[in-house]
């Protein structure tokens, strides 16, 4: 049996004429520059105030550091296992990352460890929700990566919440895109001058402050209009094979707190790449998320700080296929390899 790591066709060829008449009013109406409904949509759907639209997420991270108007070097918290992107955003708005360690089972920030910074990043880890609690007494901005926890209702404790609609993501563009949201309207006025090139909303031509060209697509907006009305679906279906998988064997625990959207279902290993090779034979395709913790890139060098929580966690940790339209048949395939290996390991 083959099982793909994830299948986005089972999401997207139920919607295809839906997609195409998105098409046909781009070309009709020429509006191909700019999100036209799709921000409105997910305010809603999110119950923020104001959205943001921009062309990925890891713009939608900058532009929201940036609308802080923060003084340049500030030290910003930042977990050391996320995508590069979390910490970059960091570097390119011209401030300091501080890796913070992470809980070795979880993945997610070691909330409690944030101390002496001007602003903190948690990361909704694989569709987990991270325990912000400790953040909020530091009285130091929150920026919510929410780039793995659509449908969580996550994006609002902090002051803005990042979602990234990279098409893997469990609500995808069929390219990039991004968002930010937030409650408070100068945050909101910030973030959509920084990216619209620093420009004031009364005239393009005057430009109060630098900033960056970032344009959700109009056709993206439609095709994630569209599809976030099957979002909490997509979700219930992710949640039933996730217990599939927990009830089958033995994983990782997860974090309880919130609603897990299970973007990513993994499990820890020590013999990563025996294992990754055994279930490839099988037919079963896996993932690596992440391979290497942020610290120890070497594009983050000058910043290192040591994080042996997340170092151990980057070499152990598998992802295992979950995605909207996989079939039982699958998850108890993919299970039975999982246990077999498991059992020849211990033999």
């Amino acid at each position: 049996m083959k099982i793909p790591y994830n299948d986005l066709s089972l999401i997207h060829t139920p919607l295809i004429q839906e997609f195409h008449e998105s098409l046909d009013r781009a070309l009709r109406t020429s509006n191909f520059v700019g999100d036209v409904e799709f921000a409105d949509a997910f305010k809603k759907y999110t119950g923020s105030k104001y959205c943001v639209t921009c062309n990925s997420g890891t713009d939608a991270l900058y532009i929201a550091i940036k609308a802080l108007e923060l003084k340049p070097g500030s030290k910003i918290a930042v977990p050391a296992v996320s995508y590069a992107a979390t910490a970059m955003a960091i570097v390119n708005a011209g401030h300091v990352p501080v890796f913070i360690d992470i809980d070795p089972t979880t993945g997610l920030m070691l909330t409690q460890e944030v101390q002496d910074v001007d602003c903190v990043i948690p990361v909704h880890l694989y569709g987990q929700v991270v325990d912000i609690e400790p953040l909020l007494k530091l009285g130091i901005p929150i920026i919510e990566d929410c780039a793995q926890a659509h449908g969580t209702n996550v994006g609002r404790t902090g002051v803005i919440g990042c979602f990234s609609f990279y098409p893997g993501k469990n609500l995808g563009a069929l390219g990039d895109a991004g968002a930010c949201i937030t409650d408070d309207q100068t945050l909101a006025i910030n973030m959509k001058r920084y990216a619209s090139l620093g420009s004031s909303p009364e005239n393009k031509y005057e430009h109060p402050t630098d900033g960056i060209n970032s344009r959700m697509d109009a056709i993206q907006g439609l095709f994630l209009a569209s599809k976030l009305k099957h979002l909490d679906e997509w979700t219930n279906a992710r949640r039933t094979l996730a217990n599939l998988y927990e009830n089958g064997s033995t994983f990782p625990k997860r974090n309880t707190l919130g609603n897990d959207v299970y973007h990513v279902f993994y499990t820890l290993v020590d013999d990563r790449q025996e294992y990754i090779n055994y279930m490839t034979n099988a037919g079963i395709q896996t993932g690596i998320h992440y391979p290497f913790a942020l610290p120890n890139l070497k594009c983050f060098e000058k910043f290192y700080r040591r994080c042996d929580n997340a170092t151990e966690f980057c070499k152990r940790c598998v992802s295992l296929p979950l995605f909207p339209g996989m079939t039982a048949v699958q998850i108890v395939f993919t299970l039975k390899c999982h246990k077999d290996y498991l059992r020849l390991r211990e033999a």
